[in-house]
Order: C-alpha cells, then sequence, then structure tokens
C-alpha cells in the first residue's frame, strides 16, 4: 500500500527499506519504490517528466516495480533530498546541487559558474562529459545511485519592481539559489537571502524578498509571477542537478531489472527532464507576457547588451574563486578549469573568461 505521510515512511525505514524486509507474502507482490519530489504537482516536471516515467516504469516491469510518487514536499523538503535518500526516507529524489556545496558535489558547481553555459541540452551534454571525467566517484563517496545529472533552463529574476539595468538591484534583498551565489549578489550590489523555493512565494508576498531567481519553467507551477510580476532575463545562474537513487534499494533490485534502469529507465528519465526544461522556458515566459498583458501589471524584461555586459562583468572574480577553492579541497583546481572550458570549446560554446 503506498506511504500515506512522512511519519508512516520513517517507521517504514526504521525497521527496512521496501524490498529489504522480511519475503512478500506473494512473489507477484511488486516492488514498491517511493518518489519524493519536492516541486508542486502542477510544475511543469512533475506532469511531463515524474508522472509519465511512473507510467514507464510500470509498463516496462510489467508491474513489477510500483512507483508512488509524492508532489509538493510530502516526505521532505528540497535541502534534505540527500540525507532523505540515502537514509532510506524514500527511494528516488531530485537533488539540487547548489545546496550541497560543502559536499563533494562541490566539483559540479563548476557548472554554476557565472554564465557558463546558456541552455539545458547542450549543458547537460558538457556536464555529463565533465562528471564521467571527475565526478564517478561523487555517488559512492555520498552513498547513493546516480540516476543520472542533469542541467536546469537558465534562471531569470522575479522582482516587485522592475530590473533594467545593474542599478536596479542595488540593495535589493535578492535569493541567492546556493552558497556560491551569495558572494554574486554581493557583486551585482544586492543583499544575498538564501532560500529555498519552498518559501519564495510568500517571502515575495510579505517582502522580505525583493528578487526571487529561478527558472522560468519551475517558476510556473510555484507562480511567482504573481507577487513578482517583472521578469528580467538575467539567463544566469543554471543549476546542474540529478536524480538519485537509495543505493541499498538498488543494490537489492533483481538483476535484469539493475540493468532496465541502468540501461533504459534512467536515460529515459534524464531525456524527459532536459527536454521539459528545453521547452518549457520559452513556454512559460510566453504565458507569464499574456498573464501581464492581460492583467495591466507586469513585464518580461531583455537586458540590453550594455546591462547585459556589466552583469557578467562584475562575475569575474568567482571564476578565480572556484579554482581557489577546488585546490583548497584537494583537488586539481586549474586542471579541472582547463578541462571544463576544453568541453565547452568541444561543444561549441566559449567560457565569458
Amino acid at each position: 500500500m503506498p506511504i500515506k505521510t512522512r511519519r508512516q515512511l520513517f517507521a517504514l525505514a526504521a525497521s527496512s527499506l521496501l524490498i529489504c524486509a522480511a519475503p512478500a507474502v506473494r512473489a507477484a507482490d511488486p516492488i514498491q519504490l517511493e518518489f519524493g519530489n519536492w516541486l508542486p504537482s502542477t510544475s511543469a516536471q512533475s506532469k511531463n517528466s515524474f508522472e509519465p516515467w511512473k507510467a514507464l516504469v510500470e509498463e516496462r516491469t510489467g508491474g513489477r516495480v510500483k512507483v508512488n510518487l509524492y508532489h509538493g514536499g510530502v516526505l521532505g523538503s528540497s535541502r534534505a533530498v540527500l540525507n532523505d535518500v540515502k537514509g532510506g526516507v524514500y527511494h528516488v529524489g531530485l537533488l539540487v546541487d547548489a545546496y550541497y556545496y560543502e559536499t563533494p558535489l562541490f566539483k559540479f558547481l563548476i557548472g554554476e559558474l557565472p554564465f557558463a553555459l546558456p541552455e539545458p541540452v547542450v549543458a547537460t551534454k558538457v556536464m555529463n562529459e565533465f562528471v564521467d571525467k571527475y565526478g564517478n566517484e561523487v555517488f559512492d563517496q555520498l552513498k547513493v545511485k546516480n540516476m543520472g545529472v542533469f542541467v536546469s533552463d537558465a534562471y531569470v529574476m522575479f522582482s516587485t519592481k522592475p530590473i533594467r539595468g545593474l542599478a536596479d538591484l542595488k540593495g535589493k534583498k535578492l535569493r541567492a539559489p546556493g552558497k556560491a551565489w551569495v558572494q554574486i549578489a554581493k557583486d551585482w550590489g544586492a543583499v544575498p537571502v538564501p532560500m529555498q523555493p519552498e518559501e519564495m512565494y510568500t517571502a515575495l508576498e510579505r517582502g522580505t524578498l525583493d528578487v526571487a531567481q529561478y527558472s522560468p519553467t519551475g517558476a510556473m507551477g510555484w507562480k511567482y509571477y504573481e507577487p513578482a510580476p517583472y521578469v528580467t532575463k538575467v539567463e544566469a545562474p543554471i543549476i546542474i542537478g540529478g536524480l538519485i537513487m537509495n543505493q541499498t534499494f538498488y543494490n537489492k533490485l533483481p538483476d535484469d531489472l539493475k540493468k532496465m534502469f541502468d540501461n533504459e529507465l534512467n536515460p529515459a528519465l534524464m531525456k524527459m527532464v532536459v527536454a521539459g526544461y528545453a521547452q518549457g522556458a520559452a513556454d512559460a515566459l510566453e504565458k507569464m507576457s499574456q498573464v501581464f498583458k492581460a492583467s495591466g501589471r507586469g513585464e518580461v524584461i531583455t537586458l540590453s547588451p550594455e546591462e547585459k555586459a556589466k552583469f557578467v562583468g562584475r562575475t569575474e572574480p568567482e571564476w578565480a574563486a572556484w579554482v581557489q577553492e577546488a585546490n583548497k579541497r584537494g583537488y586539481p583546481g586549474e586542471a579541472m578549469m582547463a578541462d571544463f572550458k576544453a568541453i565547452l570549446k568541444k561543444n561549441g560554446l566559449t567560457s565569458p573568461f
């Protein structure tokens, strides 16, 4: 029976993971895969990726695996995903690497350096090449199963007042997606406010946040454009994410199901997620424009080349800072940066610095 509450799920995890428990009474009983999704059920990824993937898993496994998908963070918040999945609170979760700056996931945050990556499709290819070279051991260190690494659409700013240039951001309370973006907010003259997506709508309503950086695709589900109807296309950051699976759950799967997840089901999920972000950004901005036009309040703002250059230029020190931090942690920072830029070039992209 699907688990209805977080308390029930904790109780189950305390005794054993679902498929690690005593043998089922009937061999035909399906393996219950608990998927904790902190995004709202109305989000593009929930509707266009996670729900279709649930159906795909159940169809391709012939009903041997049943996916119980819980939206809206009922099993845990966005910042608790790594610990929740590792600890068996649920089996599959959506990971935001920016929340784990202090862990080995820091390596992947090279892809979140300001204005490094432009859009999800090529960016995901770049990051997977980088992970293949420098990051495969990261998931072993974290004791979770990597289902795939992806890149979101480029973030925009949702603000209560128009942001048409860098000067308009001065003194504004700006949401910093992760620790690395605290200094970038300061570089831009703003006051950084670390905050997870679940809290931003209310913060914008109450004025404890003036400007929220977020994906346009994701923002449609959260409806940030309602309290903050001015949307500025800064197009940075772009967030590195992934889907992770509880390692014990994976290890206990029959060998044929392991192969199916590795070779078919997990890659299919990544394709759905990346395609959702790639198409979702343009669709979301168009829908927001229509809402603003109908209401007579709000605007999608494109920065002039001169103003965009100011945003980009202020962030140059953060590229050197990443290398310094990598070296401090015992990683080959200069080599990693050189390889990252080489991978960018190989995929037709140019580093801004």
